[in-house]
């Protein structure tokens, strides 16, 4: 089973729910908006490290990467081609549904999408740290758990 996978699509369900079940609007974020970002950024670190634990080789912390880098260049070539895509983008040459999907399957990071909003930083953040968070907690378990297996004596 790969970890990052799973709580990937969980974080997706749990900040959906959290997203729908709170009161405000949409471009406004609080300090609790920051909190479940945080805790489900830190799900994901977790999750690389358990990949790590059970001795899974580094690219299947990669696939939501790999997902992520799909949408973004599927989302800048219909951007740039909209008009030859007609049934997969709206008008004026926008690709509103790869976009929409990008920022969606990162939904847990919506503060940093709102803060971010009008640049292209909203779009290329979420791709890097899709990259970063689950390598981070790989390589953590990847050292604590080789330092538990192969212990150097003096």
């Amino acid at each position: 089973m790969n970890y990052v996978t799973v709580i990937y699509l969980v974080n997706l369900i749990l900040y959906a729910m959290y997203f729908f079940g709170r009161a405000g609007s949409e471009v406004e974020v609080s300090g609790m908006d920051y909190a479940v970002s945080g805790t489900l950024s830190l799900f994901l670190i977790f999750a690389g490290y358990l990949n790590a634990k059970k001795r899974m080789i580094y690219r299947t912390v990669l696939w939501m990467f790999f997902v992520n880098v799909f949408l973004f260049v599927c989302s800048g070539l219909f951007d740039q081609f909209g008009n030859d895509f007609n049934i997969l983008s709206t008008g004026n040459s926008d690709s509103f549904l790869f976009t929409l999907a990008l920022i969606v399957y990162n939904g847990y990071l919506f503060p940093l999408t709102v803060i971010l909003e009008g640049s292209g930083l909203s779009l290329i953040i979420p791709v890097v740290l899709s990259f970063i968070l689950p390598s981070l907690g790989y390589l953590i378990g990847k050292r604590m758990y080789t330092n538990n297996q192969n212990p150097t004596e003096l």
